[in-house]
């Protein structure tokens, strides 16, 4: 199957269209951790434990883990704009519920459940990243617009982290989650008002047929293999190295918990700066594969320099870095996957990469703990981490070159 589009039938009104995309990706990953920066004041407040309390973000992957391969085929038969509707509207819908579990009474069951439903809303958003860059965007801007897409989860987790803390202490919890239900609201009546799909002219073949032998032919491609192991052990690695930030960085280097956030902050910030510079240059000198090498082997390089440096500044610089590498290979590989796929499995393609991201951050963020338990030190998890990453380099080394414009 190929899509066919013209240059001049490819409007500004694109721009529009994935900004609005941003925003509900955005409001996505600020749900997704709005009590992780504030676990001590939850647990006082719900009378719950701390594991308890991590079950609110967790919950987020293992509901990603469940759904994410049958909506991806959803999303590929009913396109991207239906799709985020649905998103968006779980995310509005539950983020109300939210208000609920404090009023009148602190109410974790209610909470629990509605970060549960709020989860809900994920695939149906991640698995349009790619839907979106190629049903608007010509095939030179794609891995731009793929890249922008991405920056909407990145901005949200830095705001997540960022505002929530300031929220709780200026207003306190219930108005916090007002606000945030506000702006989901908000986010849900822009992408129905605003948004809309695009009409291209397709030539259809059976293999846009919507169902899972399909999505199991995928799996088997050689090249694909490679991606789904890239997303289980790198996405699945710097997730679980955001989340034991502040006990890895407080445990080798004595760093605050103030400076940690500091130090997560900027590598995000590197991350959201890569993810337009890297994808832009990879686009204008029509290459992938060498950018992709690139980001894998410096943000590796990064990592394993983590437990090296104590000083507060070289540690920051090194997770900028790290960031801005590791971070910009993402809409690369997106971009990868949905050019093996082949145009009609966009949506299940990226669906089943984050699939495997989520598999491997719930299992490499459980992992951590064992590892420093056994040797005594969070720097044998971090060496795990980069061996894994290490492998996945050398993988992906044996990958062809894809052509942008030719499917392979």
């Amino acid at each position: 199957m190929r899509e066919t589009k013209s240059e001049e039938n490819i409007s500004s009104f694109r721009w529009v269209v994935l900004a609005c995309f941003m925003f509900v990706a955005l409001l996505s990953q600020l749900f997704w951790l709005t009590f992780a920066p504030i676990t001590s004041e939850v647990v006082k407040l719900f009378n719950v434990s701390p594991f308890e309390v991590s079950l609110l973000s967790l919950v987020w992957p293992l509901v990603f883990v469940i759904l994410a391969i049958p909506v991806g085929i959803f999303i590929d038969k009913k396109g991207f704009k239906i799709s985020v509707v649905i998103g968006a509207l779980l995310l509005a819908i539950f983020s109300v519920f939210r208000i609920f579990s404090t009023i009148p009474d602190y109410n974790y069951s209610v909470l629990l459940i509605s970060q549960t439903g709020a989860a809900i809303s994920q695939p149906f958003i991640f698995g349009c990243i790619t839907k979106i860059a190629i049903n608007w965007f010509s095939e030179k801007d794609q891995g731009l617009a793929t890249g922008l897409g991405t920056i909407g989860l990145f901005i949200g987790m830095m705001l997540a982290l960022a505002i929530t803390p300031f929220l709780f202490l200026s207003v306190g919890i219930t108005k916090m989650l007002m606000i945030y239900a506000l702006i989901s609201c908000a986010g849900a009546f822009f992408f129905i008002f605003f948004a809309k799909e695009r009409k291209v002219a397709t030539i259809i073949d059976e293999t846009s047929a919507f169902n899972l032998k399909n999505l199991w032919e995928l799996s088997k491609l050689k090249g694909f293999i490679i991606i789904e192991f890239g997303f289980f052990v790198v996405v699945g690695g710097f997730t679980a190295i955001m989340t034991w930030l502040e006990q890895v960085l407080s445990s080798l280097h004595g760093i605050s918990i103030d400076q940690a956030g500091i130090i997560g902050g900027l590598m995000i910030i590197g991350g959201i700066i890569g993810s337009i510079i890297v994808p832009a240059i990879s686009d204008r000198v029509n290459k992938i594969k060498p950018f992709v090498l690139l980001d894998l082997a410096i943000g590796t390089l990064a990592v394993f320099l983590i437990g090296s440096f104590d000083s507060f500044i070289l540690l920051g610089l090194i997770f900028f870095i790290g960031g801005f590498f590791l971070m910009s290979a993402l809409p690369l590989v997106l971009e990868i996957s949905s050019r093996i796929s082949g145009p009609g499995m966009e949506g299940r393609a990226s669906s089943l990469l984050w699939f495997f991201s989520q598999v491997g951050s719930v299992l490499l963020i459980a992992i951590v703990d064992p590892v420093y338990s056994l040797w005594g030190s969070y720097y044998h998890s971090i060496l795990l981490i980069v061996i894994l990453w290490l492998i996945s380099f050398l993988l992906f080394l044996t990958m062809k070159e894809v052509n942008r414009s030719i499917k392979t």
